[in-house]
């Protein structure tokens, strides 16, 4: 079964090139190009292609706003940003990209790209982000205060990996540290409300934009691997249902017994 690709890029020469090098991978077919935001929408919808690249700089739609419609009509879709604008990344990624060339890249890289691509879709390694979905709250405040004995910590929540509990404690590990609150985790669960951050396990509150994998530790649970820290928190096999049904995914590959 060959992996299907569509080329959203209004530069036709630009187009012909990434064409040109995704089909020499083997196992992979463009099977539709646009020139515009609005014409690779409509084929998008009518061909349900698994890789998109985009650009960013499109007539009609830009590509950010292209990718979260993407992910409305099919959070699975691999998203391959392909784009002489450095500066979006940031806002790529918010939408779980799967990765961000900026032009000129080298044509290996995109070799690159499409066989890490090939490697996730088959089920080989882990490493598909969590989707991203309008309907999650994402109306937070991106600063707070918490509480840490007679001080208030202020915290840009975005820098949050994840919250646990630690003896009578809780702990809020950021990037760069960790802040300790006498407020039970069901109070800082209210707190921080919304989208990116979830209560995936009685012990935990993570932030899903620093979640890179998730890997079976028995028939309960599952333990993240993060961003910016080695250690792995949890999440049940029935919080993550109700993950996937809160985002519209999907497993790739079930493990096996699972």
């Amino acid at each position: 079964m060959k992996i299907t690709v569509l080329i959203a890029e209004d530069d036709p020469d630009m187009r012909h090139v990434i064409r040109k090098v995704v089909e020499e991978v083997e196992g992979v077919r463009v099977i539709g190009e646009a020139g515009d935001g609005l014409e690779a929408i409509k084929l998008i919808e009518k061909l349900s292609p698994q890789v998109v690249f985009l650009d960013i700089d499109l007539p009609g739609k830009n590509g950010v706003e292209l990718a979260q419609e993407i992910f409305d009509i099919n959070p699975l879709t691999c998203i391959v940003f392909a784009t002489a604008f450095s500066e979006f990344r940031g806002e790529a990624f918010d939408v779980y990209a799967f990765d961000y060339l900026v032009k000129p890249f080298k044509m290996n890289r995109l070799r690159q790209t499409m066989d890490r691509i090939k490697m996730v879709l088959s089920g080989k390694v882990a490493g598909r982000p969590i989707p991203y979905s309008k309907n999650m709250n994402k109306n937070v405040s991106r600063k707070q205060f918490f509480r840490n004995d007679n001080k208030l910590v202020y915290l840009n929540l975005d820098d949050i990996i994840y919250v646990t509990r630690e003896g009578r404690k809780s702990t809020i590990y950021f990037i760069g540290g960790k802040v300790q609150t006498n407020d039970k985790l069901s109070v800082l669960e209210e707190q921080l409300e919304g989208y990116p951050f979830f209560r995936g396990h009685s012990g935990f509150i993570v932030n899903l934009k620093m979640v890179k994998e998730l890997i079976p530790t028995g028939r309960s649970s599952y333990e993240l691997v993060m961003e910016n820290t080695k250690n792995r928190p949890l999440i049940t096999v029935e919080k993550f249902k109700e993950l996937e049904e809160l985002t519209n995914a999907k497993i790739i590959k079930r493990v096996e017994g699972f």
